[in-house]
């Protein structure tokens, strides 16, 4: 039920995300004299207010396929001087598709309607840089849009909307003319940047397969609730180590199309399956806590590997199925090569970014945690519930009292964990619609990698683990000098 519930929200979510493609804004629109550009009327429809001016602009892109060129037609770019002046050259950009090349004879000022001028970079760490000299091969696209193909030490090809660049002829110093364009680009992250994050998801992942080593090797946490928290590490292990990985090869400048891809699709499976295992969490201490008394004040038997077994089919499965889709579309084709769908992961890079991030990762992520709240809430309402029959019931023997005050703190202890995982990344979503404040997320992103060393913490550092942990030494010990007097006396 709740994965069905899970799959229908986010399919609801994601065709209203896709059903916006916000076509018209100020970067995408042209100015208007009498309602009109270049002989085109447009309705009120295609009208839009300006943001800065408060003046009527057109939304030139609904009226046809739409591109940007830097000077007014008669112009070229001067790249001295970084203006447009006057010439004779003809502006004749080659037109292509993604995949099979440069469409012979297609005339973009006949198929196109441009915008002139250039465009405003506002993005975060975003400036206007030439493509020629440092990228690979340009062209524009049937559907207006810009090809980058990146040098072979960076996978994948850039695909630019018309608000984030300009074509044109460029004049240079000696007169000779050449097409060139100019590109929102965003400047690379620090190196020092990547290095703290890798080395911080390192130790995380440290940390995380301690947590795994102490609960696999004490036989008292290896109950249900400990099967699913080994779960859960494990999964953010894989995802953790994979980011770091990833991050490290790019670096080195050693990284692969191939080798983004395989591990994109792992660290996605990986990260899902986590907030699936944390959902697990959530629903099961629900379920626990919503389970009736039988005769005799006994709590109802039941089979946790059994309950195991479904957890892991639906904590794996869902994001198998997630992960699929992914692949999917990434290599469809029956789809438009730039659809809104696709994830496009070959033409942007390393990961998803952008709104592939939104969609496939952030919006599951969103989902899982409103289940989780739901599920907090219901609990915390049958807990006091009982708290308040307990009150009435003094005297007498209540329902597996013992067993419902470790219940009540394995409660407290997913809220920790729920916090500290989910309300983290819910932020992170928040801070990909606010990235100009970089400062304030940074400490978030510092917060998220190091999330092992605190689960450590949680989980370990409690004195009823310290002594689990000296009782199975003990035991241990004892067995070894046990089978040690043994083979002396068999001598």
């Amino acid at each position: 039920m709740i994965t069905f519930i899970t799959v229908i929200a986010f399919c609801v979510i994601l065709s209203g995300v896709v059903s916006d493609p916000q076509l018209c804004v100020d970067q995408k629109s042209v100015e208007l004299v009498n309602r009109t550009y270049n002989g085109i009327t447009f309705g009120d429809d295609e009208v839009i207010m300006s943001n800065t001016t408060g003046e009527e602009r057109g939304c030139v892109c609904l009226k046809g396929i739409c591109a940007r060129k830097c000077c007014p037609f008669g112009w070229v770019y001067n790249e001295p001087i970084t203006e447009c002046v006057p010439s004779s050259y003809v502006f004749d950009p080659p037109v292509g598709k993604q995949k099979s090349g440069i469409i012979e004879g297609f005339n973009a000022t006949k198929e196109f309607i441009f915008m002139v001028g250039r465009m405003n970079c506002t993005g975060e760490n975003e400036g206007r840089i030439h493509v020629v000299q440092l990228f690979k091969a340009m062209f524009l696209l049937n559907d207006g849009k810009l090809y980058i193909e990146n040098h072979s030490q960076t996978p994948g090809v850039i695909i630019y909307e018309p608000d984030k660049y300009c074509i044109d002829t460029f004049l240079k110093n000696d007169g000779t003319a050449h097409l060139d364009a100019l590109i929102c680009f965003k400047s690379k992250p620090d190196p020092k940047n990547y290095e703290t994050k890798s080395s911080c998801m390192l130790i995380s992942c440290f940390f995380i397969l301690l947590t795994v080593a102490v609960y696999a090797w004490i036989p008292e946490l290896r109950n249900l609730p400990g099967m699913v928290l080994m779960a859960y590490l494990l999964s953010l292990f894989v995802g953790f180590l994979l980011l770091a990985t990833m991050q490290i090869l790019i670096m080195t400048n050693e990284i692969t199309q191939n080798i983004c891809l395989v591990c994109t699709f792992i660290v996605y499976f990986s990260l899902l399956s986590a907030f699936f295992w944390l959902n697990v969490m959530c629903y099961d201490i629900w379920w626990t806590f919503s389970r009736t008394c039988g005769k005799n004040n006994q709590v109802r038997p039941e089979k946790p590997h059994k309950r195991f077994k479904y957890y892991s089919l639906y904590a794996f499965g869902v994001p198998t199925a997630l992960t699929i889709l992914l692949a999917t579309l990434e290599f469809s084709e029956s789809l438009p090569k730039l659809h809104p769908l696709l994830p496009m992961i070959r033409v942007q890079g390393c990961f998803l970014y952008g709104n592939s991030k939104l969609i496939y990762l952030y919006l599951p992520i969103v989902i899982l945690c409103v289940a989780n709240t739901t599920f907090f809430v219901l609990t915390a309402f049958k807990i006091a519930k009982m708290n308040r029959e307990t009150q009435v019931l003094l005297g007498r023997e209540s329902c597996a009292n013992d067993q419902r005050r470790k219940d009540t703190q394995r409660f407290t202890i997913y809220i920790k964990l729920f916090i500290l995982m989910g309300i983290n990344w819910i932020l992170e979503v928040v801070s990909s619609f606010y990235p100009d404040a970089d400062i304030f997320w940074q400490f978030f992103d510092a917060y998220n990698v190091l999330v092992g060393l605190i689960i450590f913490i949680m989980f370990v550092c409690k004195k009823k683990t310290w002594k689990m942990i000296k009782k199975r030494f003990a035991q241990v010990k004892g067995d070894q000098l046990h089978t040690t007097q043994t083979t002396n006396g068999g001598f």
